[in-house]
């Protein structure tokens, strides 16, 4: 089954918004977001140069993973066609992405993730669609899950492997699972490992504050 999600592309009081059919967790679309971000920087402080380079970015990543599975298929030679409106060219591929209305999830939709990425204040937030049952195609409200930079920095290493990824954003190493890390933020204070979910604190946390020194209201 897909991971519906949406993604809200804003500026001043102008948005636009993006449905992605599948891969719609944060660990899949913060990083997609984050590279188009990046290669599209010179634009990034223009909403309609966004939106339109960002299905342009997206199609041309879909043919150039479309090319290389051929190739390994040994197919090369049905990818492109007599003409450009022959189903076997390069047009015909799907990229999971489309405009719709730009508001938060109707209650008759199964989105289960909402982004939005702020081209102002140059951040991604991320929310979970709360559900009051999850086999139902009914949300009870937007759940603050994290925040990102636009475009991914340069990590900055602190003490114990934690890592400043943006203004007071930081990853920070499970203790338990080797390689996994969590997204902390300090404004507001968050982290997106269960315990925080339910217990609103955890170690997480109280690590990227002992590490950076900040003072945080919990």
């Amino acid at each position: 089954m897909s991971t519906r999600s949406n993604i809200r592309i804003q500026s001043g009081n102008r948005k636009f918004q993006i449905y992605r059919h599948w891969d719609g967790y944060p660990e899949g679309v913060v990083p997609d977001l984050q590279e188009f971000f990046a290669w599209n920087k010179g634009r990034n402080d223009d909403l309609s140069y966004t939106i339109a380079n960002f299905f342009y970015f997206f199609k041309r990543s879909a043919e150039e993973n479309e090319v290389e599975q051929r190739k390994e298929d040994k197919r090369i030679e049905e990818f492109t066609g007599p003409s450009w409106k022959n189903p076997t060219h390069l047009s015909g591929i799907l990229t999971g992405y489309g405009i719709v209305e730009a508001q938060d999830p109707e209650p008759e939709t199964w989105i289960e993730w909402f982004y939005v990425a702020d081209l102002d204040e140059k951040t991604i937030t991320c929310y979970e669609v709360g559900r009051t049952d999850p086999l139902k195609c009914e949300h009870a409200e937007l759940v603050f899950h994290s925040k990102h930079t636009l475009v991914a920095p340069e990590k900055r290493l602190l003490a114990n492997g934690i890592a400043v990824v943006g203004n007071k954003i930081f990853e920070v190493p499970s203790k338990t699972t080797p390689g996994q890390t969590y997204t902390v933020t300090l404004e507001p204070a968050h982290c997106n490992c269960a315990g925080f979910k339910y217990r609103k604190t955890c170690s997480h946390l109280k690590a990227a504050i002992t590490a950076s020194g900040e003072a945080v209201a919990q």
